[in-house]
């Protein structure tokens, strides 16, 4: 979310390709559907870098009221915005601006993003920041040792994403204290086939259970629980 060329942003989701495509769907699915983002029950979450705005859907539908945010902003979020009317809420801020943003927010989601901004772990602190006390981070970022990632979004995309070992960096210098690192294998497998989108889920979840592939899977998760507030009777007897 930095303030490069929007071409430059956009990049990465034009090699996804459209986000109403089963291969999307199924991808986002995926990725998002085994993350432990709790249950919403009307409390406020923050997706940063919301692009075309689904991931915030998949938000809503378990329950969160969502303020969704971007670079530049999308044709689709007008629709979206009315769909859900009072419950989801677009606007569009840099990573500066955003570290501006106050608020404190239950759940803050940021999916392939971090990458792109010229300070990652400022960025993350923001992140912090913007956590409320209780609440939890989830960061979704491209693995930069994939070898078909590499390919695609390094070497033909320009896309300089982050080892696991790095983002591990980063998140001590953001001050992300038991933050924790995950890995999954998933990616945009470009046929609207439901047959064949099965049997990529398949051959995914091979690769998942495979303990020497972890540190090569697509993604890397990183998850953070921002501390909660002490009690009043425990701050007395501090």
């Amino acid at each position: 979310m930095s303030d490069a060329p929007a071409t430059a942003k956009a990049a990465g989701r034009e090699l996804l390709g459209s986000g109403d495509s089963l291969a999307v769907e199924r991808f986002r699915q995926r990725l998002l559907g085994p993350l432990d983002l709790g249950v919403g029950r009307g409390r406020l979450a923050l997706d940063v870098g919301c692009g075309d705005g689904l991931e915030a859907v998949e938000l809503l539908r378990r329950g969160w009221k969502v303020d969704a945010v971007d670079l530049e902003p999308h044709p689709r979020w007008t629709s979206l915005a009315r769909q859900w009317k009072g419950k989801l809420r677009f606007s569009t801020a840099s990573d500066a601006q955003l570290a501006k943003r106050k608020g404190a927010y239950d759940l803050v989601f940021q999916k392939d993003v971090l990458h792109h901004v010229p300070a990652p772990a400022a960025f993350l602190a923001t992140l912090k920041r913007l956590t409320a006390p209780g609440g939890q981070l989830w960061v979704l970022e491209c693995n930069r040792r994939n070898p078909v990632s590499y390919v695609h979004l390094t070497l033909l995309g320009g896309h300089q994403h982050f080892t696991v070992t790095r983002l591990k960096a980063m998140a001590a210098e953001a001050g992300l204290d038991g933050a924790e690192l995950h890995s999954r294998e998933a990616r945009v497998w470009p046929v609207n086939s439901a047959g064949f989108q099965d049997a990529a889920e398949k051959l995914q979840n091979f690769f998942d259970a495979l303990p020497f592939w972890r540190p090569f899977a697509v993604y890397n998760l990183l998850h953070w629980r921002k501390p909660g507030r002490a009690s009043k009777t425990k701050r007395r007897q501090a």
